[in-house]
C-alpha cells in the first residue's frame, strides 16, 4: 500500500498537538487490524509496544463492531470504552479506519470534530488526493452567549484594508455539489466521482475583484459534509464563520425543503453574528429541473440572503458566486464616512465628518477665550453654517 508517510507523519502530529492534553495514542489500522502508522504519548519504547499489542486486541472487536452498525465506506464511527482508555474511530474511506485513544476520563464530545477532520485527510493521502495535513484549531464553544465567545476571527483584521481574512462554511444536503463547487473553484476541476466529504474538508483560495485597485479576500473554505452521521459535529465547524454559502439541488426538492429544515436551523443554533450569506442553487446543467428559479428566489429574500445559481460541471457562475459573498464580506468593513459639499462661487469644497466633529468638539468650546465680542456675532453665523452642513440642510445650487 504506497502512500505520503511523511505527510501522514505530519499529519498525526498535527492531530497529537490539537488533542495534547487527553490524548494516549492515534492510529490508523486497516479492516484486518493491521497498524498502518501510529502516534503515542507513551516515551519508553517498550511501553509503547506493550500498547500496540493491547490496541490490536482490542482492534478485532472495535473492527467487528464497525463491520456490523455500519455499511462499508459510510463513514460509521462511534466510541470504544475500557477501563483504561476512551476509543474514537471513524472510517477513513472503505479501507482505513482512523483511531483516538483518549484517557478514560476524558469528554468525548469536543475531540469528534478533530477525529472527523483528521479521518477526511487520511482519507485524502490514501487517494492520492491534494491534502494539507495541518489540523486547525476549532472552537466548541458554539453553545455559550454571543458576550463570551471568543473574538470574531475577523477583527483580527485592520477595520479598513485591501487584504480580508474569511472563514466560508458550505453547508447543505449531502450530494448537492458543494465539494465540485468548491474544487472548481479552488482547482478548476470537475469529477462525476467525487467521494463523500467526511466530516469537514478544508482548502485556501485568495478571491480578487476587478476595478479594486489590490483588494482581495482570502477564503478558509470549510466543504462541512451534509450527511446526518455529522450534525452532531457540524456546529463545531459552523462556529466562526464569516461567510456561508447553503448550496441545494435544483434537480432534488428535498434539498430544497431542508435549508429552512435543517440547515438554516443549524446556523441559528450556532449564534453566528455579522455573517455574510449567499444561496446557492447547483445543477442548473441538467435538464431535469425541479426548483423554479423564483421559488429559490423568493427563498432567499425570505432569509435575507442574495441568490446565485451555479453548474460546477461547466464552471458557470462558480467565480460569480464567491466574488458576490466575497464583495458581502468586504462590505461589512467598510468605513461609510458621511461627508459635507459645500458649493462656493461654482467650486466644490468637501468636508468630512470627523472635521466637522473636529470643529464642534474642539474649537466650539473655546470661543469664548479666543474670539472678540465684535467678532462673536460672525463666529456664531458661521458655526451656524457648519450645523446646517452636518444636519444636511444646506443644498448645492
Amino acid at each position: 500500500m504506497y502512500f505520503d508517510k511523511k505527510k501522514l507523519n505530519a499529519l498525526l502530529l498535527w492531530y497529537k498537538q490539537e488533542l495534547s492534553h487527553d490524548l494516549i495514542a492515534v492510529l490508523v489500522v486497516d479492516r484486518t487490524g493491521f497498524v498502518v502508522d501510529f502516534l503515542t504519548k507513551i516515551p519508553e519504547k517498550a511501553d509503547e509496544k506493550k500498547f500496540i499489542g493491547a490496541f490490536s486486541a482490542l482492534a478485532d472487536l472495535i473492527l467487528k463492531k464497525i463491520t456490523s452498525d455500519y455499511d462499508l465506506g459510510t463513514f460509521g464511527a462511534g466510541t470504544f470504552d475500557t477501563d483504561q482508555y476512551r476509543f474514537i474511530f471513524c472510517e477513513a474511506g472503505p479501507e482505513l479506519v482512523f483511531v483516538t485513544v483518549l484517557n478514560a476520563l476524558a469528554t468525548i464530545d469536543p475531540y469528534f470534530p478533530y477525529a472527523f477532520i483528521a479521518a477526511e485527510k487520511v482519507a485524502r493521502i490514501f487517494d492520492g488526493r491534494p491534502v494539507s495535513p495541518v489540523i486547525p484549531k476549532i472552537n466548541t464553544d458554539y453553545g455559550i452567549k454571543k458576550m463570551h465567545r471568543k473574538v470574531d476571527m475577523l477583527q483580527k483584521v485592520k477595520f479598513i484594508s485591501d487584504d480580508y481574512l474569511c472563514k466560508l462554511s458550505f453547508i447543505g444536503d449531502n450530494g448537492v455539489g458543494k465539494t465540485s463547487i468548491v474544487q472548481r473553484y479552488v482547482n478548476n476541476i470537475f469529477h462525476l466521482d467525487y467521494r463523500a466529504t467526511i466530516g469537514a474538508f478544508i482548502t485556501k483560495k485568495i478571491c480578487k475583484f476587478d476595478g479594486l485597485a489590490d483588494t482581495q479576500v482570502r477564503f478558509v473554505i470549510w466543504d462541512i459534509a451534509g450527511q446526518p452521521q455529522f450534525t452532531r459535529i457540524r456546529p463545531a465547524y459552523l462556529t466562526d464563520s464569516g461567510a456561508i454559502m447553503i448550496v441545494f439541488d435544483v434537480t432534488q426538492r428535498a434539498s430544497f425543503e431542508n435549508i429552512k429544515k435543517i440547515w438554516y436551523e443549524d446556523i441559528r443554533n450556532v449564534e453566528l453574528t455579522n455573517v455574510a450569506f449567499v444561496l446557492v442553487g447547483n445543477k442548473i446543467d441538467l435538464e431535469e429541473r425541479i426548483v423554479t428559479h423564483d421559488e429559490a428566489l423568493k427563498l432567499a429574500e425570505e432569509l435575507n440572503m442574495a441568490y446565485i445559481e451555479t453548474s460546477a460541471k461547466t464552471g458557470e457562475n462558480i467565480d460569480d458566486a464567491f466574488r458576490m459573498i466575497g464583495l458581502k464580506v468586504i462590505e461589512k468593513f467598510i468605513e461609510m464616512e458621511e461627508i459635507s459639499k459645500i458649493v462656493v462661487e461654482k467650486k466644490s469644497y468637501i468636508i468630512k465628518e470627523h472635521q466637522l466633529n473636529y470643529i464642534f468638539n474642539y474649537i466650539f468650546p473655546q470661543k469664548d477665550l479666543f474670539i472678540k465680542k465684535s467678532e462673536k456675532k460672525t463666529y456664531d453665523i458661521a458655526m451656524q453654517i457648519l450645523e446646517d452642513i452636518k444636519k444636511n440642510e444646506l443644498e448645492d445650487k
